[in-house]
């Protein structure tokens, strides 16, 4: 499947639309509930929580169907890598920072599939010039 520009679009008018009205921490804060709201559903709830490989099944299949490529180069029960080939949210770049807007997502996936023992680091962005934009999953006791 193909990127989906209309479905990412969406997202990306209300982030603009809420950031006029009211500015950017409020735009973020309610970017990040319509995330939350969105991927929930989509996760259900049905799964063993912590687990990677859970974690690698459900963001994958649900990254597929809304048309992103993602990899996992690596998965082991204590850390993962979560590469987007694909900028999800291209027309955001001038709007806001990359941490800023990645939060609004990414620590959702990791505390609600994997669970609060866990913790993320963006180590590339496209937004930087990378080649792909990679999250660093990882147990925060093994890391810390």
């Amino acid at each position: 499947m193909n990127y989906n520009a209309a479905f990412f679009g969406l997202f990306e008018n209300t982030f603009k639309l809420l950031k006029k009205e009211y500015g950017e921490e409020i735009a973020l804060k309610h970017f990040t509930t319509l995330m939350e709201q969105g991927l929930s559903k989509s996760y259900g709830n049905d799964f063993e929580k912590g687990n990677p490989e859970i974690f690698k099944q459900l963001v994958g299949k649900r990254d597929e169907l809304v048309g992103l490529r993602v990899e996992f180069p690596i998965v082991t029960s204590n850390e993962m890598v979560y590469r987007f080939l694909d900028d999800p949210f291209p027309n955001l770049k001038k709007e806001t920072r990359s941490n800023l807007l990645d939060q609004c997502y990414m620590n959702f996936k990791v505390k609600y599939i994997l669970g609060d023992e866990w913790d993320y680091k963006t180590t590339k962005h496209i937004w930087s010039g990378d080649e792909y934009t990679e999250h660093r999953i990882y147990k925060k006791q093994l890391y810390s």
